[in-house]
């Protein structure tokens, strides 16, 4: 479960309360992870979310194939999303439903580029007709990790998002992503060991586009979560 602040910037109070519940199932030899959601501003009299996942084929060896499913329900939207994918030889491919249309088709791998091993995802969104590749590596030990969103439609470049985060210390991690687009930071830090049982996160958002007011136009929210 996890209870988040609004801005604190403007008096601590309660902003939302969202929870989870898994389970495993075995319905006659055919296993599968049931996942429930709850988030209070979505939907506070019911579930906003309930999911399927598991494997159609599990894979013997790097060298097979494994196909996995993931059939999401949203319930306020009223919208069913289905993911499959395949796995073999270190590449998954993957395609995206929403409401019996295809939404996106991509792939994910590991490579090697020189020392450093960068994860690949492109993929291409059928309905805005946009070509989108994400990336992310390790560095400085595996301590830190960067990323990259970029999308590409009717020959413009778009720099979705940028990320960097760092592991302070085992259960402590800061983590900052820019939104060019917004010109927004995001800066997150999260605390595993603050409170046993628990994870405590604060986030500032913080907007670039006027810089004579970043501090004012701050917001600054903080989260607990924790399992039961």
């Amino acid at each position: 479960a996890e209870i988040q602040s609004n801005n604190l910037r403007n008096g601590a109070s309660f902003e939302n309360l969202k929870a989870s519940w898994g389970k495993a199932l075995d319905v006659g030899g055919f296993k599968t992870n049931l996942n429930c959601k709850y988030d209070y501003n979505a939907n506070k009299d019911g579930l906003k979310e309930v999911s399927l996942s598991g494997d159609l084929i599990e894979a013997g060896s790097s060298d097979d194939v494994a196909v996995g499913y993931e059939v999401t329900r949203n319930v306020p939207a009223n919208q069913n999303n289905i993911k499959l994918t395949a796995s073999t030889h270190g590449t998954t491919v993957f395609g995206e439903y929403a409401d019996s249309q295809l939404r996106e088709v991509g792939a994910r791998r590991e490579v090697d580029i020189g020392d450093q091993k960068l994860n690949v995802e492109p993929s291409w969104r059928v309905q805005a007709k946009e070509a989108r590749i994400k990336l992310m590596s390790a560095v400085g030990g595996g301590k830190d990790r960067v990323s990259a969103e970029v999308n590409y439609a009717n020959g413009d470049v778009d720099v979705a998002e940028i990320g960097y985060q760092r592991e302070l210390e085992e259960g402590r991690r800061v983590k900052a992503t820019l939104t060019p687009r917004t010109q927004n930071l995001e800066v997150e830090y999260k605390d595993d060991k603050f409170e046993q049982g628990a994870s405590w996160t604060a986030t500032a958002n913080v907007p670039l586009d006027n810089a004579n007011n970043i501090l004012d136009a701050a917001k600054v929210t903080v989260s607990r979560a924790w399992n039961w």
